[in-house]
């Protein structure tokens, strides 16, 4: 079978070329060439096209092998695909439905639902293809009433148990599908779902890879993170009522704050299954194409701020590009809590034992912010920015930045590694650097505090009962705050609350080596897994969010077990 034409070539050739293979077939799925293969693990980066070649689905064995596994799956679930359409160009179109003609899954159906769209090359690609193919299924609505409404009529043609969204102009991984399907296999109660992804250029290359962090609550109040891949189980989207049309633009923004709250059971897969397109009018493109997008999504946050009852309001960030959000919480009255000073990490073979001390004394208030002696506020407010997250009753710990009399980074969130020392990531690198996914810059989770720059609830300190006699130096916060985690409170690290070390500080790898040893053996199994807030296709070798090129090439194919 001769490859499909490359993407210089005419898009009709190609075009006529799928539809003549569907005439032709009495069986699906369509096997892509491994030419296509290669076409679609295509970088416009050296790096990135490094760590592709590894990872990628790129032999037309291995999609043989995935589907032959698919096939030996007891009880394969129907996953409904949800695609609006509206004055779609052909080739994008095309492609989009051809990335689910390709996949090694072959149990879907893909709903698509044209939004009155007035370019006729767009109604008749979509009466062409849909009839060569019993899993695409269409619905022509005679005018246009906007994205959310043409999803919802989507969601009513429906008949999978889950429902995932593809853009009319982007394309699905070929083993996207399959992925999704072994991931629901290892947790059969799993209500959400999400993959990493990575952005189209306007020549169709792979570039801008965003590989996310695990479930993130905190994260999610400052952008939509886990944006694409999205699957639901199809009775969640329905419960929380489907897309609402007052949020368009940000509609599935709005969707997934809404159906976090019913705290459901989310799974992240650290693979990139979907491919976002950037063209001329697009969001991904252009952040000001849309500006009703980002507007939405403030509203939505808004909105979800008042349905949760808790006070505040929102801003976007106006030094990062559009759609990064900050969450401005009311925080309580300054009688509330307390500033224990420590010492130096001079005398850190004394820390925990002093610590310990302080907090006894203090036992009156109802948040302690531990701070070094070297460490100073910049302004009043930063206390406050740090209680004001305690608002939220799952917040336990909440940290603060850090950073030296040249405005370069201290600390914005650590990174735990295996061998028990943590990575500050950025460290050294200057404020306004512009970090990987705006890290430093914005509201998210991490997996522990600043030992010296943090604030704890007394009733999670009195619950833990404090810190472990084990351990003498600042380890013993990185070890309270892992207890804390395993009791289901979250830690939360905000560049809102600044402070400021004029003398220098310590370095995370001059902390005592007995306690690394005793905290690395200790949590051995929960560091073997990879610290949850980042990802493991990120380096823990440097400060600055690169590529893990060193990580084993990813197992692509899952082996069947019944």
């Amino acid at each position: 079978m001769r490859p499909l034409p490359s993407d210089h070539q005419g898009f009709k050739v190609r075009c006529r070329y799928l539809i003549n293979l569907l005439k032709s077939r009495k069986y699906f799925p369509y096997a892509p060439e491994e030419s296509e293969l290669r076409r679609w693990t295509t970088s416009e980066w050296v790096e990135y096209q490094a760590w592709l070649f590894h990872h990628g689905l790129i032999t037309g064995e291995d999609w043989h092998t995935l589907h032959r596994h698919t096939l030996a799956w007891r009880n394969p679930p129907l996953i409904s695909v949800l695609t609006p359409t509206h004055n779609t160009t052909q080739e994008h179109l095309y492609e989009c439905i051809y990335s689910l003609l390709a996949q090694a899954y072959p149990y879907w159906e893909m709903c698509l639902v044209d939004d009155g769209s007035t370019h006729g090359q767009t109604i008749r690609l979509l009466k062409d293809l849909v009839p060569r193919d019993p899993r695409l299924r269409l619905s022509l609505l005679p005018v246009s009433r906007g994205i959310s409404h043409a999803t919802n009529r989507a969601l009513e043609m429906a008949r999978g148990e889950y429902v995932t969204f593809l853009d009319h102009d982007d394309r699905l991984s070929p083993d996207a599908l399959y992925h999704v399907v072994g991931a629901m296999r290892h947790n059969p109660d799993v209500d959400i779902l999400y993959s990493d992804c990575d952005m189209l250029s306007t020549r169709g290359l792979r570039f801008m890879h965003l590989f996310k962090t695990d479930w993130s609550p905190e994260l999610l109040f400052s952008f939509n993170y886990i944006c694409h891949l999205m699957v639901y189980r199809r009775q969640l989207v329905q419960a929380v009522g489907g897309m609402r049309a007052e949020f368009e633009g940000s509609q599935d923004y709005d969707l997934i704050l809404r159906a976090a709250e019913l705290d459901p059971s989310i799974h992240h897969i650290p693979r990139v299954l979907y491919h976002w397109r950037q063209h001329e009018h697009s969001v991904a493109l252009d952040h000001d194409e849309k500006t009703y997008v980002w507007e939405s999504g403030v509203r939505a946050l808004q909105e979800t701020l008042k349905r949760r009852g808790l006070e505040g309001g929102v801003d976007e960030i106006p030094d990062l590009w559009r759609g990064n959000y900050r969450v401005r919480l009311r925080p309580p009255s300054k009688n509330t809590f307390g500033v224990l000073s420590v010492d130096h990490w001079t005398q850190a073979d004394d820390f925990a034992q002093s610590l310990s001390q302080k907090f006894k004394a203090a036992a009156d208030r109802e948040y302690l912010i531990v701070l070094g002696s070297d460490i100073l506020p910049e302004d009043e407010h930063a206390f406050q920015e740090l209680i004001s997250w305690f608002q939220i009753p799952e917040v336990g710990i909440v940290t603060g930045k850090i950073i030296d009399g040249q405005k370069r980074i201290l600390h914005a969130g650590i990174v735990h590694r295996p061998d028990g020392i943590p990575l500050c990531i950025y460290e050294g690198f200057p404020e306004t650097t512009p970090s990987y996914m705006g890290a430093t810059s914005i509201v998210r989770n991490v997996s522990g505090p600043h030992p010296a720059c943090f604030a704890i609830r007394r009733t999670l300190w009195d619950s833990l009962m404090g810190l472990k006699p084990d351990y003498s130096g600042p380890h013993a916060i990185l070890d309270l705050a892992l207890r804390a985690l395993n009791k289901g409170s979250r830690i939360v690290y905000t560049p809102f609350a600044r402070f400021v070390s004029e003398k220098g500080w310590w370095r995370m790898d001059d902390l005592p080596d007995s306690d690394r040893r005793y905290f690395s053996k200790q949590w051995a199994s929960w560091l073997s897994h990879g610290d949850p807030y980042y990802n493991r296709w990120l380096t823990i070798d440097r400060a600055d969010m690169g590529l893990n090129l060193d990580v084993p090439q990813s197992d692509k194919i899952e082996k069947p077990n019944d």
